[in-house]
């Protein structure tokens, strides 16, 4: 393992200085192309490795996340009909060309400043610890890629002929380059804690290796949970090892990209839901969020103008944005972190091993808990509130169960003061105006 000093005498240090503090500048030429700290590769693949931030604007998030992974999941939903209602939303993913997206930023964003990461170790330019930095963030870059996609082209990116790889190659593959970057990291992390030689340039940790490497061995609980049902042996292998090198299991061992030094990140759904004014609360965190009162409401969303929470159906393909805009908008700002992975995951993915029957440090109960517990911490609430959250929410799944003797409504549909059903998700306009109508045959995301 290569070291790292940067002690020098404070003597020499003041002869130097006093010597030749201007030499630099008096002797380099303006003109000529000036060496770049290979370092830097680090925080060009951040930028778009989980959440695209670098693009101007927020075209490329908006595309690659907002109307996909967020709109999907039920998180949030646009509020115009795009393409006129010929879009991914609406699972017509040959209506335009936003289904591209999270590819060519993979393999045009973040692939290329790997690449250089890769030349610079080959050359000695930079040292293992750093490349081992460059790889966590490849394997969460390209596993986003590879479980949006399929096949894939990886192993030879970079050389004439770069064929694309099953699925399966492609994981094996990633999984093999993780647990070589957790040797390096392991190794650093005991043995020169305090180094941070990335600290300028890591807007996520800022050169702490410990946090690295616990973000690397929850990627690869992750990345093994995601494959138990093909491969169930090697599945188990994986997240015992993940939970027996270190995952993470406090609400700071996230991972936030962030403003940090000179890197300026901003957080692309701001641009979204406020610049642009294309996204609103998803009707599913809606009903699921509402129907349990849970607390976290303030963290993610703000109210209406009837000071509650109220969102959209994704998947309409004809939709008037002035019926919508009165909607929960996301509590989110421009100086908002952005989100690559929370200690809750981790706690949540050791809950559904232990279920299995894996050795993941515990039972499935407790893990379940911490997890609740965890995200309330990480959005600034209390363990106290998150245990009382809990409670109330098995009384409600216990009172909500089935019986022969007991009318049940619909699901998704909650009763209002006059004992009638209205389906979740339904728009509540501020404005009065019904939706429906389709204000533009073609809406493009900005």
């Amino acid at each position: 393992m290569k070291r790292f000093n940067h002690t020098i005498g404070f003597f020499a240090a003041a002869a130097l200085a006093a010597c030749t503090g201007d030499f630099e500048s008096f002797n380099t030429n303006p003109d000529a192309v000036q060496s770049v700290d290979k370092k830097t590769y680090i925080t060009t693949m951040q930028m778009d490795a989980v959440i695209p931030c670098s693009d101007v604007g927020a075209n490329e998030f908006q595309r690659a996340c907002n109307l996909m992974g967020d709109a999907f999941g039920g998180y949030l939903s646009p509020i115009q009909a795009f393409n006129g209602g010929s879009y991914t939303c609406t699972y017509d993913l040959d209506g335009t060309d936003y289904n591209n997206v999270p590819f060519s930023v993979a393999f045009t964003n973040v692939m290329p400043a790997w690449l250089n990461l890769k030349y610079a170790y080959q050359n000695g330019q930079v040292t293992d610890d750093v490349f081992a930095v460059a790889e966590v963030i490849k394997v969460m870059a390209l596993q986003r890629t590879t479980d949006i996609y399929g096949p894939i082209p990886v192993s030879n990116f970079g050389q004439t002929e770069n064929p694309y790889e099953s699925q399966e190659t492609v994981y094996k593959n990633l999984l093999t380059d993780l647990n070589a970057a957790i040797v390096v990291l392991k190794e650093y992390a005991a043995n020169a804690a305090d180094a941070r030689p990335l600290q300028k340039v890591d807007a996520v940790y800022q050169g702490d290796y410990t946090k690295w490497l616990k973000l690397a061995n929850s990627v690869k609980l992750r990345m093994a949970m995601r494959i138990r049902f093909v491969e169930p042996a090697l599945a188990r292998t994986y997240a015992e090892e993940a939970v027996r090198d270190g995952v993470m299991t406090a609400s700071d061992d996230g991972a936030w990209l962030k403003s940090s030094g000179s890197v300026q990140v901003y957080n692309p759904l701001e641009e979204v839901w406020n610049a642009y004014n294309d996204t609103r609360m998803g009707a599913t965190i809606d009903a699921y969020m509402n129907g349990y009162a849970d607390p976290r409401l303030p963290a993610y969303f703000k109210t209406c103008e009837d000071g509650k929470y109220h969102g959209v159906r994704s998947g309409l393909s004809s939709m008037l944005k002035a019926d919508y805009t009165g909607l929960s908008v996301p509590n989110v700002a421009k100086d908002t972190p952005v989100v690559w992975f929370l200690a809750s995951e981790a706690a949540f993915l050791r809950a559904e091993g232990a279920m299995l029957g894996w050795d993941m440090g515990g039972d499935d109960e407790s893990f379940y808990k911490t997890g609740i517990e965890l995200s309330f911490l990480e959005r600034g609430l209390t363990a106290a509130a998150a245990a009382t959250y809990a409670e109330r929410r098995n009384t409600t799944l216990r009172n909500l169960r089935p019986s022969p003797r007991n009318g049940m409504p619909a699901p998704g549909t909650r009763r209002n003061s006059n004992g009638s059903s209205r389906r979740s998700g339904s728009p509540c306009s501020p404005t009065g105006r019904k939706p429906g109508r389709n204000s533009a045959a073609r809406a493009t995301p900005r």
